[in-house]
């Protein structure tokens, strides 16, 4: 239930008690806020005369989940309640299960120092034009020695381990003093014939960026991340039929996927020298925590945590990123489905609370429309409201583009007149760059 209230009844100078939404749930005035003449010539102006106040106490997550979900239609989300049918059990899979079951024996919580506490975080005026096509040119090279790496694997080459650390070093050492723009380009889309190592290597930075936000430690942080790097290895054995398919699978296709996740480790027990997480994470990343994933339907006991936090950032990213059958889902929605799927108990909520304190309601690198019709991109996050980031502001509020050097960041939570007004789509500016407003 929903309790309303007329717009005509808000004093300038009272304090709302509440979060204030639309009728379409849109957070329009938070708790706490000093309402102010402009506040009310802001709704007028957008005619919204009936403001409503949620019964949850828990108003962030409501406002996502209230949402009309029509045009979702992530195949985890379609086919995760109708169940599967159990594939045939290895010896290295029956292996894993038996560890998992044992539990005290597969540590996978965070311990010592977590990563997080020595980051230091560059803003927009202190990157360089250079520093940035250096971060530029170290993920286009990134994603070729990824191509690599996957490819050498499947043909039998089993000494790939130091690449694969040198990938992930890297990043992680670029997490440490400039998180935001490692999550900036995670949101690259991929060329049409390299899928899956573009959302490899993206699903990899992501999860570098959840274990950090999460508490893990370095050394746990370098293993999520090579087994996020490796965790759909075994897709390179399905027939290219099926994996570069324009429709969407039909039962047959997908029972055919559903192999993956054994073929992948059957490859991945033959290289030396990587963490045991590796396998884990690769057999187990499609797995639900309430029994309806694959390749086993393991419940959430079952699980290695490793595999629950590669989930969220596997999920994000091949929502985000288009689909032969689709196109990419704007960061936001992508954002939005993560919530869904915890609040139905599909992936772990604890990790999904960790990509957002990092990336926020608005993914950092994504296009919104503020409130003075101006354009703008995410560039930072506010942990005390995931729905107010730091932007870049590209335009003027005609539309018109601003000189590079007069774009000029906002903080939507000291900004109290301005909010999103709508998510965007980077189609539609195609003179938009990755780094532009960072």
């Amino acid at each position: 239930m929903k309790k309303r209230i007329n717009v005509e009844n808000l004093q300038p100078g009272t304090i709302a008690k509440q979060n204030l939404y639309s009728k379409r749930d849109e957070l329009l005035i938070g708790e706490g806020t000093i309402i102010t003449e402009k506040h009310l010539a802001v709704l007028n102006k957008r005619n919204i005369f009936e403001l409503y106040i949620q019964s949850s106490k828990d108003d962030e997550i409501m406002e996502i989940i209230a949402k009309e979900f029509t045009q979702l239609e992530d195949l985890d989300l379609e086919f995760g309640k109708k169940g599967f049918e159990k594939l045939t059990d290895s010896k290295i899979s029956i292996k894993i299960d038996k560890k998992l079951a044992e539990k005290s024996s597969v540590p996978d919580t965070p311990s010592g120092m977590p990563l997080k506490v020595g980051i230091t975080q560059l803003k927009p005026g202190e990157r360089s034009k250079e520093y940035l096509n250096d971060i530029s040119l170290a993920y286009k090279n990134a994603r070729e020695k990824t191509r690599y790496v996957l490819d050498a694997l499947v043909k039998g080459n089993t000494n790939c381990s130091s690449e694969i650390s040198n990938i992930i070093k890297q990043f992680t050492n670029i997490f440490l003093t400039d998180k935001n723009i490692l999550l900036n380009i995670s949101g690259t889309n991929p060329d049409s014939d390299e899928y899956l190592y573009h959302h490899s290597l993206n699903v990899c930075i992501l999860s570098i960026n959840i274990a950090a936000s999460y508490g893990y430690n370095k050394k746990q942080v370098l293993e999520i991340g090579v087994g996020a790097l490796l965790h759909d290895i075994g897709m390179l054995l399905i027939p290219n039929e099926i994996r570069y398919k324009h429709d969407r699978f039909s039962k047959e296709d997908f029972y055919e996927v559903q192999k993956h996740p054994i073929l992948g480790l059957h490859l991945l027990e033959k290289v030396r020298g990587l963490p045991e997480s590796t396998m884990y994470i690769s057999y187990q990343v499609h797995e639900r925590e309430n029994s309806t994933g694959y390749p086993k339907q393991r419940g959430s006991h079952l699980i290695h945590r490793y595999a629950k936090l590669v989930q969220v950032a596997d999920v994000y990213e091949a929502l985000s990123s288009p689909r032969p059958h689709r196109p990419a889902y704007l960061p936001y929605q992508a954002a939005e489905t993560l919530i869904k799927m915890a609040k139905a108990g599909l992936i772990a909520s604890d990790f999904v609370k960790a990509f957002l304190t990092y990336m926020s309601l608005y993914p950092i690198g994504s296009l919104v429309l503020l409130s003075n019709q101006c354009l703008a991109k995410v560039v930072d996050t506010n942990k005390i409201a995931s729905d107010k980031p730091v932007v870049s502001v590209l335009t003027d509020s005609n539309g018109s583009f601003l000189p590079k050097q007069s774009i000029y960041q906002l903080d939507l939570l000291q900004n109290e007149d301005l909010q999103i007004e709508q998510a965007l789509s980077f189609s539609n500016y195609k003179n938009i760059s990755i780094m532009d407003g960072f």
